[in-house]
C-alpha cells in the first residue's frame, strides 16, 4: 500500500476509535444510553476488528507458509465451515498457504454477498498450468478502472475497501493474480 492509502486507512481506523470513545463516554455519563448505543458500538467494534484482521492477513502475505496440498480439499473445508453449497471443484494439488487461501476466499465471498448481488458458487479448475479458483456472484461486472483502484484503494461507501486488495495480495504471494470477470472474482495461480 502506498503512503496516501495508509493515511486514509489510518484516518478510517482512528474514526472508528473516536466513535467508540464517544459512545462509551455517553454510556458512562448516562447508563441508559447503553441500551440505545449498545448495538451500534458492537457493530463498530466488529468493523474495526474486521479491518485489523484484513491488515494482519495482508502483512502475512510477505511470508506465506506454502506446502503441497490438495487444494480442492482446502476449498471444500472452507465451504463447509461457511455452510456453502454450489461447489464445482476439480482435484488439484499445488503449493499453497491454506490459511491465506481461505482468507482470500472469505474476502471474495463477502464481496459477492455485499456487492455482487449474492453468492453464486465456488469453482476450482485447472487451465493449462494454472489453478483457477473463482467465486461467482449475480453482479453485472466491475467498474472499468477496478485494476487502477486496486493499486490505490479509495473510499467505497465511506470506507476504504480492503477485501479485493487483500485477495490480490494473497494471489501475488502465490506468484498469481486476482482475476475479475463479469459475475466472478478469483485467483489464478501457476503450478
Amino acid at each position: 500500500m502506498n503512503v496516501p492509502t495508509l493515511r486514509r486507512l489510518s484516518h478510517d481506523l482512528r474514526g472508528s476509535l473516536a466513535n467508540l470513545r464517544m459512545g462509551l463516554q455517553a454510556c458512562r455519563e448516562s447508563p441508559e444510553m447503553l441500551g440505545m448505543l449498545g448495538e451500534a458500538l458492537l457493530q463498530e467494534v466488529d468493523r474495526l476488528d474486521g479491518r485489523l484482521i484484513q491488515l494482519s492477513w495482508m502483512a502475512r502475505c510477505s511470508a506465506p507458509n506454502r506446502d503441497q496440498m490438495q487444494v480442492h480439499l482446502v476449498v471444500e473445508g472452507w465451504a463447509k465451515e461457511k455452510g456453502l453449497e454450489q461447489l464445482k471443484l476439480e482435484p488439484v494439488r499445488a503449493s499453497i498457504d491454506p490459511d491465506l487461501l481461505k482468507a482470500a476466499l472469505d474476502q471474495l465471498y463477502d464481496n459477492a454477498v455485499k456487492h455482487g448481488g449474492g453468492y453464486g458458487g465456488t469453482f476450482l479448475r485447472m487451465t493449462g498450468r494454472r489453478l483457477q479458483l473463482e467465486i461467482h456472484d449475480a453482479g453485472k461486472g466491475w467498474p472499468g478502472n477496478i485494476y487502477d483502484w486496486l493499486k490505490d484503494p479509495q473510499l467505497w461507501n465511506g470506507q476504504i475497501a480492503l477485501g479485493l486488495p487483500m485477495a490480490q495480495k494473497v494471489a501475488q504471494a502465490h506468484e498469481g493474480e486476482l482475476v475479475l470477470e463479469p459475475g466472478s472474482a478469483g485467483l489464478s495461480i501457476p503450478l
